[in-house]
């Protein structure tokens, strides 16, 4: 298992990162958060500015079985990727 997730958010890229070694948030390719090992589950946070410079979190969940491995991210408290809609970014 070697999940990579991609998106643009105004200016910035975040890259979400998920194998069996672990998870990683990078933007703008430095690494924000990081969960070491095998996990079924796993959340992850950063933090990125909007276009106003203002601060928004950054909320990952990624979700894994046998089948496949689904991931949602979160930008401030709106749901921006996922893997279940498949979104055109």
């Amino acid at each position: 298992m070697n999940d990579i997730w991609k998106l643009k958010h105004g200016a910035h890229h975040i890259q979400i990162e998920n194998s069996w070694k672990g998870s990683k948030l990078y933007v703008d390719g430095v690494l924000q958060d990081e969960h070491v090992g095998i996990h079924l589950s796993s959340r992850l946070y950063g933090k990125v500015k909007n276009d106003e410079g203002e601060i928004e979190d950054i909320k990952v969940s990624i979700s894994c079985n046998f089948l496949k491995t689904d991931c949602r991210i979160f930008i401030g408290e709106r749901l921006v990727y996922s893997t279940d809609l498949q979104w055109d970014m």
